[in-house]
C-alpha cells in the first residue's frame, strides 16, 4: 500500500512537472506566430512533442491556450489556427534593427555577431526570422580578430559602474610597442563603430589634469583594481558643475575622439546642404544666412581632430573665427597637400 501511495506522488509531481514546461514550451511557441503565421492545435503539439515533453492530446493544447488568455496573453483563434498578438518584446522591425546595428559593429568577432544575431532572430515571429534572415548582410572582412573584446566591455563597464580604477597594456599606433596604465574611467563611448573609454591618470603625474580616450581594441589584459577612482568632480570639462558626469556635452566638443581641456567657441560657415549633419545638430547656436549657408557657433577642443572632422566636408564648411584656429586648419591643409605633392 505504501510503495502505491508514493509512486502516486512521484507521478503527480511529474505531471505537475510537465504541464508546467509544456505551458511554458506553448507560450515560446506562440510567441513566434503572428497573423500571417498561425498554427492548428496539431501543429502546436507537434513542436511541443518535438522538444521531448508528453501531451495527452489536443484538448491538453487547447486548455494551455485557455490557460495563457486568461493570463493575459493576447490569443487570438480563427479558421487558419491560433496567434498570439502582443507575444514579443520587440516587434520585428526593433529586432532588425538591432541585428544590423550587430552585423556592422567592427568592434565584434563575427562568430559573436552570428551568435547574438540568431537570438535576435528567435525572439521574433516565423515572418521575422525570415526577414532578419534574409537582409541582413554582415562582412566578415570588417569583423575584429580580438575574441576578447566581450570580456573586456564588460569589465570596464563594471569599474566604470562601481568607480574603481582599471589597469591594462595599451598598444601604441602600429602596434609594436605596449604600455602599461592604470586610469580612473569614466564613460564608454561608440565613434564610428569603435568603443572608446574616456578615462584621466593618477592625480599629480603627468595630464593628470587631462581626460584621455582610449581605443578598447588596442587594450590587452583590462583588470578591475580595488582603488577607487577619481571623482569626476575633478574635472570641470567632464561635469556638470555640481559633480555629476556630463559625457555628452564632453564628446560634443572632443573631435575625433582627441582629447583636451580648453574647448573654445568657433564660429563656421556651412553650406545649407550639410544642414542635417552632425557638424550642425551638435552646434550651440546655427544662424541662416539667407544665401543657402548657415553660421554655425559651437564650442570644440582646438587640435588635429577638429581638423580631421572639418576636413571630411571640404569646401562646404569654412572657419569663421578665431582667426589663429583659421591658420592652424590651413597649416593643417597644408601638410596633407604636402603628401600629394612629393616628387618621386
Amino acid at each position: 500500500m505504501m510503495d502505491k501511495m508514493q509512486n502516486a506522488k512521484t507521478m503527480e509531481k511529474k505531471n505537475v512537472g510537465n504541464d508546467k514546461l509544456r505551458l511554458l514550451a506553448v507560450l515560446k511557441i506562440m510567441q513566434r506566430t503572428d497573423e500571417d503565421h498561425p498554427l492548428t492545435k496539431n501543429q502546436i503539439m507537434n513542436k511541443v512533442v518535438e522538444q521531448g515533453i508528453e501531451v495527452s492530446n489536443i484538448k491538453t493544447i487547447a486548455a494551455d491556450l485557455a490557460t495563457l488568455k486568461d493570463a493575459g496573453y493576447d490569443i487570438v483563434t480563427n479558421y487558419s489556427g491560433s496567434f498570439m498578438t502582443d507575444g514579443q518584446i520587440f516587434q520585428n522591425y526593433e529586432l532588425k534593427i538591432l541585428a544590423d546595428n550587430i552585423a556592422n559593429a567592427r568592434y565584434l568577432p563575427l562568430e559573436e555577431s552570428e551568435f547574438i544575431i540568431e537570438r535576435l532572430r528567435e525572439m521574433a515571429t516565423e515572418s521575422g526570422d525570415e526577414m532578419i534572415a534574409a537582409t541582413t548582410i554582415m562582412d566578415p572582412k570588417m569583423k575584429s580578430k580580438d575574441i576578447t573584446m566581450k570580456y573586456k566591455l564588460d569589465t570596464l563597464f563594471r569599474c566604470i559602474q562601481k568607480k574603481k580604477k582599471v589597469k591594462f597594456w595599451y598598444k601604441k599606433p602600429g602596434g609594436e610597442r605596449t604600455v602599461h596604465y592604470e586610469v580612473s574611467p569614466y564613460a564608454l563611448s561608440l565613434y564610428e563603430e569603435e568603443y572608446y573609454l574616456t578615462a584621466a591618470f593618477a592625480a599629480g603625474k603627468s595630464y593628470s589634469n587631462t581626460p584621455f580616450s582610449f581605443k578598447v581594441s588596442r587594450m590587452e589584459r583590462v583588470e578591475e583594481t580595488d582603488e577607487p577612482a577619481r571623482k569626476i568632480s575633478e574635472f570641470g570639462i567632464l561635469s556638470d558643475g555640481g559633480g555629476f558626469a556630463d559625457i555628452q556635452t564632453y564628446r560634443r566638443v572632443m573631435k575625433n575622439m582627441w582629447s583636451g581641456i580648453q574647448p573654445r567657441e568657433v564660429v563656421l560657415r556651412v553650406e545649407y546642404l550639410l544642414a542635417d549633419s552632425k557638424l550642425v545638430l551638435s552646434a550651440d547656436r546655427v544662424k541662416e544666412n539667407g544665401d543657402g549657408s548657415f553660421t554655425v557657433y559651437m564650442k570644440s577642443i582646438v587640435n588635429t581632430g577638429l581638423y580631421q572632422t572639418l576636413a571630411r566636408y571640404g569646401d562646404r564648411v569654412e572657419i569663421v573665427k578665431p582667426e589663429e584656429v583659421r591658420k592652424g586648419y590651413v597649416e593643417y591643409l597644408k601638410r596633407v597637400l604636402e603628401v600629394y605633392e612629393k616628387e618621386e
